[in-house]
């Protein structure tokens, strides 16, 4: 049965509803962590929705570049190659090399000259081979017997080979535009390329502004990439008979040259700035092996018309490698979407959300108030709303009946007599009258006993008296402080008692009843009052109402808080004097 009643508890608890409760605290443990939490969440929200502009769709675009080849400063300088260190004759080791792929030797290349760009560049969408190095054989080939129906076996020859560098490549220049595109309908060119180099030195244009594009040569390229041309390749090692160890150049082996296009138009420090920036790196990949484009091959007739082997000829097969430039696309533009934005500024709630539940829920493991304050059930508040209803209407609602129509049942003829509410009230005076009379009795009975000492009342208990300090009247007329002696029972306080005369005090002003050592001070009208001797300062007492007093204690006639000559009466309880009897009266016994 126990665990039933967890199970149906806990599924009755699933399956109630909470939802937040507002609560004002000065817990400065939750003040400050709340401040933190929320200092965290502006900041991020500031710099995701205003400087990094998260209300935006980003995909990435796509950059078409068309590039054109610029050949003035190449055709300067094509024919000077007395500078060029790769260019050498026969024997120079530092021109001869081995490919360590494929054990090829290549021996003293050559530097030529007589190649026009257009025979060692290609141009395509996106892309741009500048060929560096040639191995160039001529090959005849010879078929016997053949004819117009078979093919018959040929055989080949290599008459000759020879390798060689085109010269000055890297004075040639690659004109081009940049266009970015996107599936939300951009099409436009940069608002502002940035061209990065490697030393950290930028070179920045405007070309939607100017309507110039971008011309950047061969060398730039590689000094963007940090590459040298006549450096050693790291994956080309070889070694031949007569000759040194060498590492092939990238001159020889090739090199791939990546051109990236970073493109954004989010500017941190322009948060409201939509511009297009394109940022322009090259990075260089490495290769393992000669690349370069397929091997071209030209013929040069010699075949024998009409038959199958009418490609019967001597050729020539010219195998480049060189430099590849690569044209990619990077990072992401964006554009004001609706979706978009109200993710960004959902997400921003969802996280003050969760910092508030994280206060509030430090702040109920921490501190038993804000638990009370914060959690609430509908049972509990529903029992507190009718409590507050029923003292607050007197219709009662949800009760059947009005209390006040109870009646108590007499004992001898079973009719319905008084209320229960003036049955409680007549109870309730009936048990104060009690209590004040209880209060008269003596704690310690056995205290009070048949004394021997002259002067003592038949109990043992010494007279009390009342002895004045204060009237309005001063000193009586014999110049003494008047006193009031006091006797056991009830004795009437008022005007004409003691040295008290004004007319502002009653003649019946209150009663006081002396039962043994203690005195019984009751009110019968407003305006007296008292001052107990621990407590120093005086207390009126109301009409109807009683105190009891002791020895040292003082009663007041009249109470005149802030009246010029003070309070009427005020009189100190004290004890008789014992009278000291002569020898004649002990004789006679009186």
């Amino acid at each position: 049965m126990a665990i039933m009643d967890f199970m149906r508890r806990n599924f009755v608890e699933m399956l109630s509803y909470k939802t937040v409760k507002l609560v004002k605290t000065y817990d400065k443990t939750l003040i400050t962590m709340h401040f933190i939490c929320m200092s965290c969440i502006m900041g991020f929200t500031f710099f995701s929705i205003v400087v990094f502009h998260s209300y935006k769709m980003f995909e990435i675009p796509r950059v078409d570049v068309s590039h054109r080849l610029i050949r003035t400063d190449f055709d300067a300088t094509r024919g000077n190659t007395s500078n060029l260190r790769y260019c050498g004759g026969t024997g120079n080791d530092l021109v001869d090399y081995v490919d360590g792929t494929n054990g090829n030797v290549y021996s003293d290349p050559q530097c030529v000259t007589s190649l026009d760009p257009s025979e060692f560049t290609e141009q395509n969408v996106n892309t741009a081979w500048v060929l560096t190095h040639v191995r160039q054989r001529t090959v005849v080939r010879a078929c016997a017997g053949a004819n117009t129906t078979i093919f018959v076996p040929c055989s080949e020859m290599v008459n000759n080979t020879a390798d060689a560098f085109t010269v000055h490549v890297e004075a040639l220049k690659l004109h081009f535009a940049v266009k970015v595109e996107t599936s939300w309908g951009m099409d436009q060119v940069p608002d502002e390329l940035t061209i990065k180099y490697p030393s950290g030195a930028t070179i920045i244009s405007h070309p939607k502004a100017t309507g110039k594009d971008t011309t950047l040569s061969v060398a730039q390229l590689l000094e963007l990439a940090g590459v040298d041309l006549d450096a050693p390749s790291e994956s080309a090692v070889g070694t031949a008979a007569v000759f040194n160890q060498v590492r092939a150049p990238h001159r020889l082996m090739g090199l791939r040259l990546k051109v990236m296009l970073l493109c954004t138009n989010v500017n941190p420090w322009r948060p409201f700035d939509d511009s297009l920036h394109v940022t322009l790196t090259v990075e260089s990949a490495p290769v393992t092996e000669r690349l370069g484009p397929a091997t071209r091959v030209i013929y040069t007739g010699g075949g024998v018309p009409g038959s199958l082997n009418a490609h019967d000829q001597t050729r020539v097969e010219r195998d480049w490698s060189g430099i590849f430039v690569e044209f990619q696309e990077a990072g992401s533009v964006g554009v004001t979407d609706v979706l978009t934005t109200i993710v960004a500024v959902t997400n921003a709630f969802v996280l003050i959300g969760m910092a508030t539940f994280a206060v509030d829920f430090v702040g109920m493991t921490i501190s038993s108030s804000f638990y009370d304050d914060k959690y609430e059930d509908d049972g509990e508040r529903e029992i507190l709303e009718n409590i507050s209803d029923h003292l607050e209407n007197p219709a009662h609602r949800d009760v059947p009946f009005d209390p006040k129509n109870l009646r108590l049942m007499n004992d001898m003829d079973d009719q319905a007599g008084m209320s229960y509410e003036n049955a409680i009230y007549t109870l309730m005076n009936q048990l104060r009258e009690v209590e004040d009379r209880l209060s008269m009795i003596p704690e310690e009975e056995a205290e009070f006993v048949e004394g021997s000492a002259p002067g003592r009342q038949p109990e043992g208990i010494l007279a009390l008296r009342l002895v004045e300090e204060q009237t309005d009247e001063g000193l009586t007329p014999q110049g003494e402080l008047a006193q009031v002696e006091l006797h056991q029972g009830a004795q009437m306080m008022g005007r004409g008692v003691g040295s008290v005369v004004s007319k502002a005090v009653s003649r019946q002003q209150f009663t006081l009843t002396v039962v043994k050592d203690k005195i019984r001070m009751k009110a019968l009208r407003d305006g007296p009052g008292y001052m107990l001797e621990d407590a120093g300062r005086f207390e009126n007492l109301k009409a109807g109402k009683a105190v009891v007093l002791k020895t040292g204690d003082r009663v007041v006639f009249r109470m005149r808080e802030g009246k010029q000559g003070g309070h009427l009466g005020v009189y100190r309880i004290a004890e008789a004097a014992e009278q000291k009897k002569s020898f004649f009266s002990i004789l006679l016994g009186c």
